[in-house]
């Protein structure tokens, strides 16, 4: 009995070692201590995306202020781009240059291109969105991820969970996250979405680049069982080599 006491002090004190806690793959958690706050919601009409580095941009050209393409005329672009934002926050666009887009709206974008291509076009019309524009959802403990493209601008909360396959299982309603870069800063806003009072809050409209944190409830039980399995395997086959041991040692 000595024997199965030393061991199962041992696990113990295996347990002790292991400083890793349950559910280590769980994303954005909030270290103990911290004085981490959540950020307040920002009021609607909430600030238009900035066109960031890496956002690749298309856009097409048209004369006249588009007037061909309410004439039916199926040439009615003079042309069609696809550009990157640099590291340097430029474009090189044909005819125009290196044009800096880092910063602004797609409409402040679109102002600034019309603006450019007047000196060469006759009253140019320019449509332009962000073709890479899309968001990350992360559920649960982090090991379900999913990339939503922003095929448009107003697309809510609720559009992109719901692109995404809803919310799991187990997972948290109440407490869905939206991390998102405000002025080259980090902001983390939580969305309780448990409720029907709540179900405005599902209408913010997210942005290109934001990443959306799921919660997941924890299940105690069944991650112990997850966690210690090989422990616990560990006892019992200590104990039964033990038994047999005794057993035939007689």
């Amino acid at each position: 009995m000595k024997f199965i006491r030393y061991l199962i002090f041992f696990v113990l004190f295996l347990f002790m070692l292991d400083s890793c806690s349950l559910q280590r793959n769980k994303l954005f958690k909030i270290p103990k201590g911290s004085d981490f706050t959540f950020d307040t919601l920002p009021a609607a009409p909430y600030p238009d995306y900035k066109i960031a580095v890496d956002d690749k941009i298309t856009f097409s050209v048209m004369a006249n202020n588009g007037e061909k393409l309410f004439l039916g005329n199926s040439q009615n672009s003079l042309g069609t781009g696809d550009f990157t934002v640099r590291k340097d926050g430029k474009t090189y666009i044909p005819l125009l240059g290196d044009i800096t887009l880092l910063g602004l709206t797609v409409k402040e974008c679109e102002e600034l291109l019309t603006k450019e291509f007047s000196k060469y076009i006759n009253d140019p019309y320019i449509k332009l969105t962000i073709s890479n524009s899309r968001v990350i959802v992360f559920k649960g403990n982090g090991s379900t991820a999913s990339i939503i493209p922003l095929n448009n601008a107003k697309t809510t909360l609720l559009e992109v969970i719901a692109q995404s396959g809803g919310i799991p299982e187990r997972g948290s309603a109440d407490n869905i996250r939206i991390v998102r870069t405000v002025n080259n800063k980090r902001k983390v806003y939580v969305i309780d979405l448990s409720t029907i009072d709540k179900l405005e809050l599902g209408e913010m409209l997210v942005q290109a680049n934001d990443y959306i944190f799921i919660e997941e409830r924890v299940n105690i039980p069944l991650e112990i069982t997850k966690e210690y399995t090989p422990y616990l395997s560990l006892i019992t086959t200590a104990i039964s080599t033990y038994t047999f041991f005794k057993i035939f040692s007689k």
